[in-house]
């Protein structure tokens, strides 16, 4: 998995898989943060393009007087995926059906000698019991490290976009729709094939180790100051050796979603929409192929 463009979705779905305790947030000084905001105007209805980070810490206030007017107007909220009744059924029903090796493997054994010490470090640092990940698969022991890391850095999926708007403690009644499935997401970070799958393992832990939550600090800055090329530029960078990769997390993703977001513009509603910030900047960004579609785009 490929941290900077895959860590916030592994974020946003631990949310539903209940695979870690929320501690109390303490109070702290709050942070101002200007994220970007587009306005896109369809035939009938209008869209609201809000660049979200999926796991924040605590302190971050994100709440503008453009942001929340823009929210106030909307008749719809839009979400890569609806936190609906279902959701959090559904990620654990996903985990419980691919998360879990073979009968009779275990994943440290299955690592190699190298590999192994840097996951027996990673876990004791991030204090994550050996039993509780030593039969996952790889995907899933991947999800665990980066969400218990980012934790450690002070991060919260508790305190992202998504949970804000749309979890537990949401009292906003509006309805909401879902870009994509938990399946579809889910699919994203458990690949079929295990050998492929142990192998990108083993070369994040070697290459990267857990620093998950130091990686996405130059991402929130750029996005806490709305800087949206600076954004773009920190994914390209680390995407551009890994074009494949950036196929299917970004371009593919955002060239489906245009097409559902293209269909609501043609009826009579204002719709707020909210996803990955990394969806949202470049050539190959949402706001961009809605501009080539023909739509009036207004924003940075």
């Amino acid at each position: 998995m490929l941290r900077r463009a895959a860590l916030t979705l592994a974020a946003f779905l631990a949310i539903g898989a209940h695979a870690f305790a929320q501690d109390a947030e303490p109070v702290m000084a709050q942070i101002p943060a200007h994220p970007a905001l587009w306005t896109v105007h369809g035939p009938k209805g209008t869209a609201y393009l809000f660049g979200s980070i999926h796991a924040l810490p605590p302190e971050v206030d994100w709440h503008t007087k453009e942001i929340d007017t823009a929210m106030a107007k909307a008749d719809v909220l839009v979400f890569e995926l609806a936190m609906d009744e279902g959701f959090k059924e559904r990620v654990q029903a996903y985990v419980r059906e691919r998360g879990t090796l073979p009968p009779g493997q275990h994943l440290r054994e299955l690592l190699t000698p190298d590999t192994r010490k840097e996951f027996d470090a990673d876990i004791a640092d991030l204090g994550i019991a050996p039993a509780a990940v030593d039969r996952m698969r790889p995907w899933l022991a991947a999800l665990t490290i980066d969400v218990a890391d980012m934790q450690k850095h002070g991060y919260s999926a508790k305190s992202g976009i998504e949970n804000q708007l749309q979890g537990s403690d949401s009292k906003d009644t509006r309805p909401v729709i879902g870009l994509e499935t938990v399946e579809q997401q889910l699919a994203l970070l458990a690949p079929a094939d295990l050998k492929t799958e142990l192998q990108s393992f083993e070369a994040t832990l070697k290459t990267e180790g857990h620093s998950s939550g130091e990686q996405v600090g130059p991402l929130l800055d750029a996005w806490i100051h709305g800087d949206v090329k600076r954004l773009d530029k920190l994914m390209g960078r680390d995407l551009a050796r890994y074009p494949k990769a950036r196929k299917l997390l970004l371009d593919d993703r955002n060239r489906a979603w245009v097409v559902k977001i293209s269909e609501l513009l043609n009826t009579d509603k204002t719709y707020f929409i909210t996803v990955g910030a990394a969806h949202l900047g470049g050539p190959h960004g949402v706001p961009n192929l809605l501009r080539a579609k023909g739509f009036r785009v207004d924003g940075p």
